[in-house]
């Protein structure tokens, strides 16, 4: 597990990229495990449980939930139609 600065910082910005929908679950989870050591299986299932609803959609479309998409109508994140 991360115990320095160092890791714990490559950690969180694996699962921050991760999250943002730069990372794939198989990409993601090598780089954990590189950073941190666990084990394959661990940084998979730390990378499921992690939400991924802030990543928008292109093409006008968007599958966040209605009461996210409600706090955006008539704003510049709003999704385009």
């Amino acid at each position: 597990m991360a115990t320095d600065k160092e890791s714990t910082r490559k950690m969180i910005d694996i699962m921050v990229d991760y999250r943002k929908g730069l990372y794939n679950i198989q990409t993601a989870s090598a780089a954990l495990q590189n950073a941190t050591g666990l084990n394959h299986d661990n940084c998979v299932t730390l990378l499921k449980n992690t939400k991924r609803n802030n990543v928008t959609q292109i093409r006008g479309y968007s599958n966040e939930p209605e009461r996210l998409l409600k706090g955006k109508k008539g704003k510049a994140n709003e999704a385009q139609k």
